[in-house]
């Protein structure tokens, strides 16, 4: 759908692509904190529901399990821990897409915010399977402690790399219509509001997100950030394919928003204080 100016739009392109990055970047690192969130709480709630003690900090788990409490059906319950944070994550990946198709119409930034949850979730799915292959931890736990051969599981790797280029293609379109301005997407400049829409944001959204984690940041968990190459990548490729992308034309002066900004900057630090103490779930141990 594309609607007419107003008024005359005196704001240059590259105005315009500069706030692009910015709201872009602010959006993926606002939409990787909420996702990220319920992915450490989950597998931690799922620890405890097995009498674990369980604490959850910003990098890490703290199961506080006695030797005593590895049995033969031990294998379960490491299954059961380790894919539910990542499972729930995937569901949570497509109520995002479900917000994005309700919002894709409209000039609000919103709609390139649970765009790139859309992607957080799913790349904490089958980008943290990879990353948990490579790293031999995290996701990867769950098919190893289900026995799965090797082989087995380069194999699924590699069907997870797969999965999220076509993830990457699927969105080509939905982020060239984050386009305030139709002479943006002309041809031969379409590489570039790409750069600044997503490639530019994810990489800066990594150096963000590394700097709120360090200097605990794990090996694991910077791998599954850099897995989402899988789904900016194809951005690049795919766009040739759209000959015409209708946008909805913003008129409006592009500004950075002070009261969003400082709301993501509070975010920040309540989570970076908050995961650091830890969050205790043995309260929710049965007495005994």
């Amino acid at each position: 759908m594309e609607q007419e100016n107003l008024v005359e739009d005196k704001q240059s392109d590259w105005s315009k692509l500069f706030y692009t990055y910015f709201y872009s970047t602010a959006c993926f690192v606002g939409a990787y904190l909420p996702i990220n969130i319920i992915y450490l709480l989950v597998t931690g709630l799922v620890g405890t529901s097995f009498a674990i003690p369980t604490v959850v900090y910003y990098h890490k788990w703290f199961f506080d399990v006695p030797i005593s409490w590895w049995t033969s059906n031990s294998n379960v319950v490491v299954i059961y821990t380790y894919a539910s944070g990542p499972i729930v994550c995937l569901i949570f990946g497509f109520i995002a897409l479900r917000f994005f198709f309700y919002w894709r119409k409209t000039r609000s930034w919103l709609r390139l915010y649970f765009l790139w949850m859309f992607h957080h979730a799913f790349n904490l799915f089958f980008g943290a399977y990879v990353a948990g292959v490579i790293s031999r931890s995290g996701f990867r736990h769950a098919s190893n402690w289900a026995a799965i051969p090797a082989e087995v599981e380069y194999a699924v790797a590699i069907f997870c790399l797969i999965f999220m280029f076509v993830v990457g293609f699927f969105s080509v379109k939905f982020f060239l219509q984050m386009a305030v301005k139709q002479t943006l997407l002309v041809r031969h400049r379409r590489w570039r509001f790409i750069s600044f829409v997503a490639l530019f944001p994810w990489l800066t959204g990594i150096l963000i997100l590394t700097m709120l984690k360090s200097p605990q940041i794990t090996y694991y968990e910077f791998l599954i950030m850099a897995m989402m190459f899988t789904s900016v990548v194809p951005l690049y490729i795919a766009q040739r394919f759209y000959y015409e992308v209708n946008v909805i034309k913003n008129s409006e002066k592009l500004t950075i928003k002070l009261l969003p900004l400082l709301s993501l900057m509070a975010f920040l630090i309540i989570f970076r204080v908050v995961f650091e103490i830890g969050i205790d779930l043995r309260f929710l141990l049965p007495k005994v």
